[in-house]
């Protein structure tokens, strides 16, 4: 495993969240974790928070969406999500939220509505997902990792970057 990725799910596994709480030992903090919430696992992946301001939580073991007081659990039996293993989180100016899920491609969700995207019904030439940013138009740019480079979906249409057709220097883009 790259060392910078240990790190960062070291680090995100000491996930905190500012609830305007007080713990003893740091002020206006409190951390969640699989001993003292429904977290579905202590190995988080991705963050993002939603214009309601609830918190979008990725990890290994599932999703979980955190309203401040409320927990809702998604896994593959109560959402559209192929698997549990949740890499990335983004969610665009509509509110759309995107799903990185490893090693079964990415999945939209709107409202009630899932999509799954991956590499036998869309553009993708990966489904391992491990970075997605969305520009201010809604564009999205999907990082795949395992030689299959940089992906564009814009709604419609999908172009793939890599090192035979663009400047990437590397394929693996996380």
């Amino acid at each position: 495993m790259n060392v910078q990725i240990l790190v960062i799910n070291v680090l995100f596994s000491l996930l905190v969240f500012f609830v305007g709480t007080t713990v003893s030992q740091h002020p206006g903090w409190v951390v969640y974790n699989t001993s003292n919430s429904p977290l579905p696992g202590d190995d988080v992946n991705a963050l993002a928070i939603d214009r309601e301001g609830n918190r979008w939580i990725g990890t290994y073991n599932g999703l979980a969406r955190f309203d401040g007081t409320n927990w809702v659990l998604y896994d593959t039996s109560n959402s559209g999500l192929p698997h549990v293993d949740i890499s990335e989180i983004a969610i665009d100016s509509g509110n759309t939220k995107w799903f990185g899920v490893w090693g079964y491609g990415l999945v939209k969700y709107v409202d009630t509505t899932w999509t799954i995207f991956n590499t036998s019904n869309s553009g993708i030439t990966s489904n391992f997902i491990k970075s997605i940013a969305i520009e201010r138009f809604g564009v999205l740019w999907i990082g795949t990792e395992f030689g299959s480079g940089l992906a564009k979906f814009d709604g419609e249409n999908w172009t793939v970057y890599n090192t035979a057709n663009s400047g990437l220097p590397n394929n693996n883009v996380i």
